[in-house]
């Protein structure tokens, strides 16, 4: 399943691109011109359900929100995970959910899908 994502400014661009290879729509926030870098979490939360994106951090701040304030989290809470490890993780997860509304929660990114 293909998905969109919206990756924050804290996650590494080298994920961006094999996400993108995956064949994922992937934008980063500090590329997008409504966002860009040091963008607050609601501009960032308001724009990915405008665009049904998945955010994909390392900022704890998005756990914490309401469910209902965002169109899906996958986080990372672990921030020397390597991008190759992310990359296969977030692949596992999007193959464990059977469609995108599922995954309008708040999923944890870690060595445990592997």
């Amino acid at each position: 399943m293909q998905v969109s994502l919206l990756l924050d400014e804290n996650i590494a661009a080298a994920l961006a691109t094999k996400l993108d290879k995956a064949g994922h729509d992937v934008e980063r926030v500090v590329n997008v011109s409504e966002l860009g870098e040091g963008v607050d979490d609601t501009t960032i939360c308001r724009y990915a359900v405008e665009e049904h994106r998945i955010i994909v951090t390392s900022d704890d701040d998005f756990v914490e929100m309401e469910l209902d304030a965002h169109s899906g989290v996958f986080y990372i809470p672990d921030q020397s995970l390597p991008a190759h490890e992310c990359y296969h993780i977030i692949q596992r997860v999007i193959d464990a959910f059977p469609n995108r509304e599922m995954m309008e929660t708040v999923t944890y990114i870690t060595t445990d899908w592997l």
